[in-house]
């Protein structure tokens, strides 16, 4: 069962818990890991592979190596060259789906 709130931490690194619902992306820069929400930018204490298995999958999906993204928050699917799609998300941030999770994405969205 998927938790309703993950645990981050804000700009000042007062540790806080985040609604999942508020999740548009996530994305990773090495050890750094950033949970975007509409409005602000949080940073989480767990790796990649940890946030993915707490959230539920019918609702997030790991689109390349360092974004997983919220379905909800998904706006215009553009397919690009070489089996690859480009995603504007509710905030307006672009984000490529590349080609390792392809099709587990046209499987996610039935395309």
């Amino acid at each position: 069962r998927c938790p309703a709130f993950l645990s981050a931490r804000d700009e000042d690194r007062e540790r806080i818990r985040l609604a999942a619902d508020e999740v548009v992306y996530i994305e990773a820069f090495g050890k750094d890991v950033e949970i975007h929400t509409g409005k602000d930018t949080y940073f989480a204490q767990d790796r990649m592979y940890q946030l993915e298995a707490l959230l539920d999958p019918a609702k997030f999906l790991r689109v390349s190596k360092s974004v997983i993204i919220s379905a909800a928050h998904v706006r215009k699917i553009r397919p690009s060259l070489s089996m690859k799609f480009i995603l504007t998300l509710s905030d307006g941030t672009l984000v490529d789906v590349t080609r390792s999770y392809y099709s587990d994405f046209r499987r996610f969205f039935g395309i």
